[in-house]
């Protein structure tokens, strides 16, 4: 499974070519040292890592630096990886953000089926979660105990809202 920042290396040479600079730039316009911050060092030494890896390769279209492209091999391991955050509930919600934001990388069916999987595990892990809460809030367990619970109740319903809008 490819690494939150080899997700966003990979998602955006999905569009097209580019250089690391490029890459840089455009993370700064999403906003995203809010929440996956990525430094210039941290992405040009992931660049390197996903060259070595067969992922991305270097065009060799600029004398004075690289501009990649993502292979097949790197969009099969985007897919994948992809298709497994789908698959998973973590209480770290950026990595449902990055599948989100990168499904583009599947086709409609396999979106529609990555979709219904991850609905059926939401049911789930929202009515067990919600049972343990209630169970805690009956017991008198002060607020504080159970505030993270109810963060993920609210991630839950977050998650189902964008589904349905995905």
């Amino acid at each position: 499974m490819l690494s939150k920042t080899s997700i966003i290396i990979c998602g955006m040479l999905l569009q097209g070519e580019m250089n690391a600079y490029d890459m840089l730039k455009m993370i700064d316009r999403m906003n995203m040292q809010y929440w996956h911050p990525i430094g210039a060092t941290t992405l040009y030494e992931s660049c390197l890592r996903l060259e070595k890896k067969g992922c991305i390769e270097n065009t060799g279209k600029a004398d004075n630096k690289a501009v990649y492209r993502l292979t097949a091999s790197g969009r099969a391991e985007l897919k994948a990886t992809i298709c497994s955050l789908f698959e998973r509930v973590d209480f770290d919600s950026v990595w449902f953000c990055l599948a989100v934001m990168y499904s583009g990388v599947l086709s409609k069916k396999e979106l529609e089926e990555e979709k219904i999987k991850r609905a059926a595990l939401l049911d789930e892990y929202e009515k067990g979660t919600i049972e343990n809460r209630d169970k805690m809030l009956a017991s008198k367990v002060p607020y504080i105990d159970i505030c993270a619970i109810d963060r993920m109740i609210q991630i839950i319903q977050m998650e189902k809202e964008t589904l349905m809008k995905l």
